[in-house]
Parts: C-alpha cells; structure tokens; sequence
C-alpha cells in the first residue's frame, strides 16, 4: 500500500474551521456567485455563464474546444512560440493537475529540485511515487527568491525535473524574468524538465514592476518545460473546479493524458461552460480588475497592520499570489512564537482561523518557518479588517 504523509494545510483547516467566524486562511480572492459572475458582460451579449442547449455528455475529453482556445490565449504575450503549437490539457483544478503532472513524469530512481517553502503537493507526491527530492531553500533574506547559485550543489547526475511556484505560495515572491532565464538555462544544459505552478497568475501587486512571464515565455527556445494553473485563484471560482496543464513539448503530456483516464474521463460540461464565459476577453477582464481591487485594498491595511505592531510582526511585502508569510515574534522572549500553538490558541479564544506557516509549509524541519503564520487578504473588506481587530488584540496578549 502505498503511504500517503498527510497535507498538513488542509488537516489544519478541517480540524478548526467549524470554529472559525472570521478568518485568514483562504487565498481564493472573494469567489464569485453565478449572479456576479453573469453581471459581467462579455463581449458577446447573447453569452451567459450555462449553456442550456449544451448536452450533458462527457464531451471533449481534453477539455471543451472553445475552452482551450480561451485558455490558450492567456499564453498569447507571454509565449513567443504561437500558441497553438503549445499542448494543453484541462483538468479538475490545478491540484489534480498538479497530481497527474508529478505522478505520471517521475518514478523510483529519478531526482528533482523543488523551491522550499512551497505547496506540499509540489515535493510530497514525488516522494510517494519513490523520487528522491532535494529542496531549494529560499530566506526572508533574499526575499523568498531562489538563488540559482544553490542549482549546482543540488543537482545530481539522475535529475530530472526542478519544480518552482510561480508566485509563490505561501510567500507570494514572483521570481523574476532574470532568474527565471537563468533557470531555464541551467535546466536546458543538463536536460532537465522545468515544471511550474503558476495558480496564482496573474495576481501581481505592484502596477509599475515587470511582472515575470509564464515559464511557456520560453517554449521557442527550450521545449522541456510544463506548467499548471487554474481560474480558482485570480479569476475567484474554486467551485468550478478547472484547471489545466500546458506545455510546447507533447511528449510530456502525453502520460498524463493517459493517466487522466483512470483518474477523470473528463470535467464537467457545465464547470467548462461557466470557465469559457469567466474567459471571454471582457468579462475577464473585470474578474481581474475586481482581484486586484480586492488583493491591493486588504494589502495595504494588511500592511499598516504590521507597521503599528513593527515590534511583534516581520515581513517581506508580497509581489504577487494572494496570501502574505508573516512572522510573529514574542518581545518577551526575544524570538518567534510557536506558531501551532499560537494559532491553536487564536482559533480556540477568537474564532480566528490562520494558518501557522511553520507547521504548514516548515516539514522538513521542526525549526523551519518558526513562528510564520501564512496570511491569506482576499476576503471582503469587511471580514478582513475583522479579522486585523481581533489579530491586535492577540498580539497585545504577547
């Protein structure tokens, strides 16, 4: 039988959120209801969210062809390649793309790099298929951007893949066009597949930066690279439950393909017919506009927040994604707290449910992240200045 570790972040949310009245830990910005999601009017005025004509078949098991070609133009300024030379499969959410990606490319006796601190799907199903993991570790120091100059130590002669989360979750660092090249390079010299969740695109938060290109940026000139991604996070619909998995190189998704069908024939006609109305140009477009809103509005009173408590809380301002890594510091005792205990502790008296960033995203060290709480800001206005509220008062009890 094949032993599953468990996914410590979602353990964590089943065990307390029955407590919670308010909370941090989600990072799907402020999901959409059908009725919202139909105000937006897409550019063709006779389209509507559910297709009533559309037959409930399985459909096309690849994904629906208006779907894909909506999906696919989300690559069209970021891939220099045309892109309908890239291969595109569409899934339920990014985790079962993520599953299928990991599972199917890697087995016993092969060897990847994945960033640290990361999603725990990203290392945890490699290691149950037998793949021997390394981590690249990233710092505060270096503002949660990998350091392309640890690629060398950590490599071996049976690498096969470096896995990176592109923004980042829990951190929300985006890695720059810079080191993305750079990655590409070193991978491209020694043969190695470049996979890259990328959830989180294109929530980036600062308007005047340049924000990084998807990993598919680079299909003209390397074609081993894969990514995942979904409209669960920026595009606010978790419900839906659509992800996808694209590459230039259809060897690489050929497996998964082939796994799928034992896993998923295929993805809900009706889930497709809401994600090809969530991408029509226009209404996309405000989905958008509203998730940025929503991410930029809470950052900043998240970011006053911790400048009042400057003695208590330490942070890197994320770029991008939609949660921040905070850390929490006991001024009595000169250091962090246990974050399990301390979130214990807020959910059981407040009812304030976040989630504590060492025990979630440190497990490859009892001392990683100590004192991190991972802090999602896409819930209304409202329930997130709650939320701050009751978070001072628990840092005025340190």
């Amino acid at each position: 039988m094949v032993q599953v570790k468990p996914f410590v972040i979602d353990n964590w949310v089943r065990q307390f959120k029955h407590l919670a009245s308010t909370t941090f830990h989600d990072t799907c910005v402020q999901p959409l209801s059908l009725q919202e999601l139909s105000q937006f009017q897409a550019s063709d005025s006779s389209l509507s969210p559910i297709n009533n004509l559309n037959p409930l078949s399985y459909g096309a098991v690849l994904g629906n062809p208006s779907l894909r070609e909506k999906i696919l133009s989300l690559y069209s300024k970021d891939s220099v390649e045309p892109i309908d030379k890239l291969s595109l499969t569409v899934t339920q959410g990014a985790i079962s793309a993520n599953f299928l990606v990991l599972d199917t490319l890697l087995g016993p006796g092969d060897h990847v790099i994945c960033q640290y601190p990361t999603y725990q799907q990203l290392y945890e199903v490699p290691r149950r298929a037998g793949t021997d993991v390394s981590l690249w570790r990233t710092n505060e120091e270096k503002k949660w951007i990998p350091n392309t100059d640890d690629l060398s130590s950590l490599v071996k002669e049976n690498t096969k893949m470096i896995i990176i989360n592109n923004p980042n979750n829990p951190t929300g660092a985006s890695i720059p066009l810079a080191v993305l090249e750079e990655i590409i390079s070193f991978a491209a010299q020694r043969n190695i597949i470049v996979f890259s969740d990328e959830v989180f695109r294109p929530l980036f938060h600062d308007q005047f930066a340049e924000n990084p290109p998807s990993i598919m940026y680079f299909a003209d000139v390397y074609k081993n690279i894969i990514a995942t991604s979904s409209l669960s996070k920026a595009y606010s619909l978790p419900g839906i439950r659509v992800g996808w998995v694209i590459t230039p190189n259809p060897d690489l998704l050929n497996p998964v393909i082939l796994a799928r069908d034992y896993a998923s024939l295929s993805v809900s006609q009706v889930d497709q017919d809401i994600a090809t109305y969530a991408l029509d140009k226009s209404v996309r477009s405000k989905i958008l506009q509203r998730s940025l809103a929503i991410c930029k509005r809470n950052i900043d009173a998240l970011e006053r927040f911790i400048t009042l408590h400057a003695d208590r809380l330490r942070w890197i301002k994320p770029s991008g994604a939609s949660s921040a890594f905070v850390q929490v510091i006991d001024p009595r005792a000169g250091g962090p707290v246990d974050d399990k205990l301390f979130c214990e502790r807020i959910i059981q008296e407040s009812g304030l449910l976040i989630i504590p960033g060492g025990l979630a995203f440190g497990t490859e060290g009892e001392l990683d992240f100590k004192g991190y709480m991972r802090v999602g800001f896409v819930c209304s206005a409202e329930k997130f200045e709650q939320a701050l509220v009751i978070w001072g008062q628990c840092l005025g009890q340190l």
